[in-house]
């Protein structure tokens, strides 16, 4: 375990020292026990702006200290090209929309073949009418009568075929619409992709780049955060089962580590930081007087228990474990809170017992 300067974790009630510098009596304190953790200050809602595609940086709307609403642009890149294709895409979009009206050149043809078509079934069929009542009578042979019937049949299938061609390209030419739409509302995305906006309401903490900086894509422009101030603790993988909820922490900031501030915990990660190599808690400050700055470094140690007039010994007096020499007898003793000065003794001696200390090496 590591502790910070500021904790004071013993309080001395009663006590006296031995007179052998060798040797030492058991003494009555108030001992803390602690996890020390290491983190900064950020804001609860907080996230960091990342260009979506590469290019100069042509306009800067906001700098450091700005408030922004949510979806307020904060950088435009350099996207001619973009443009370009989104100019491209419109110009299918129209032609294409051209060419699936109803005066369209290809549309009216077939219309036009079809009118035709229709005609000259009509024609056909009042033919194969008449030639079919005047067979009857053997007034036509048969074979005109052949005739009719089959000129009639092929002016059908192919009105047929015409009404089928004209519906199958009214289909392509809607689809061909439908395509070109959906490639210019994707060119036109990729082009919003060039103006940067803010996601949500927020401060602007951090601007990385500057006007005329090149930015590729995924890297970041800026830092936004919003919401109370919290702090990001890392805590060691050994410590992190021992801190729960609602413990209470003693911060020291890193701009003024001459003052203690009261925190709580309220929120342990359940997954282990392989970047920081630790596992990460946050807590809030119980009372804030002034509003610190993003990002500024802490260290603090999180209260995981406290007792009063316990009976302790200088912690470099265990020796073997959990043993102590009274005289020259060797005792076993069960210990309670353990720190880097004191351990609590929980049973195997008693206040009078006088400690032989080991030889300091």
């Amino acid at each position: 375990m590591k502790y910070i300067p500021f904790l004071c974790i013993a309080v001395i009630v009663t006590a006296t020292g031995c007179a052998n510098k060798n040797e030492t009596k058991p003494e009555r304190k108030t001992i803390v026990d602690a996890v020390f953790g290491s983190g900064h200050l950020e804001n609860a809602s907080q996230y960091t702006v990342m260009a979506n595609a590469e290019g100069f940086i042509a306009s800067s709307y906001v700098v450091e200290g700005d408030t922004v609403r949510a979806g307020q642009p904060l950088f435009r890149l350099s996207n001619e090209v973009q443009q370009t294709q989104v100019a491209n895409a419109r110009v299918n979009l129209e032609y294409a929309q051209g060419n699936a009206a109803q005066s369209s050149p290809q549309i009216q043809q077939l219309q036009a073949q079809i009118v035709q078509a229709q005609h000259k079934v009509q024609v056909d069929s009042t033919n194969y009418a008449r030639y079919s009542r005047l067979v009857k009578t053997q007034a036509v042979s048969a074979s005109d009568y052949e005739n009719a019937r089959l000129n009639y049949q092929s002016a059908s299938s192919s009105l047929e075929v015409l009404q089928k061609n004209l519906a199958d390209l009214q289909r392509t030419l809607h689809l061909n619409v439908d395509n070109a739409a959906s490639q210019y509302r994707i060119q036109q995305e990729n082009n919003n992709y060039y103006t940067l906006q803010s996601t949500g309401a927020g401060v602007v903490m951090n601007i990385a780049k500057k006007t005329g900086d090149f930015v590729k894509k995924g890297e970041q422009l800026a830092l936004l955060g919003a919401g109370n101030i919290i702090m990001k603790l890392d805590i060691a993988e050994e410590d992190i089962e021992r801190v729960k909820p609602g413990q209470r922490v003693l911060v020291s900031l890193n701009s003024d580590k001459n003052k203690i501030y009261d925190a709580r915990i309220t929120k342990i990660y359940p997954a282990f930081n392989a970047t920081d190599q630790s596992f990460i808690a946050e807590a809030v400050f119980v009372h804030l007087p002034f509003q610190p700055l993003n990002g500024t470094q802490l260290q603090a140690n999180i209260i995981i228990g406290e007792k009063q007039q316990a009976l302790v010994i200088p912690s470099y007096s265990l020796q073997d474990g959990d043993y102590v020499y009274v005289g020259k007898e060797k005792k076993k003793v069960t210990v309670g809170i353990r720190t880097l000065e004191y351990t609590e003794i929980t049973a195997g001696l008693n206040d009078n017992d006088i400690i032989t200390l080991p030889k300091k090496k």
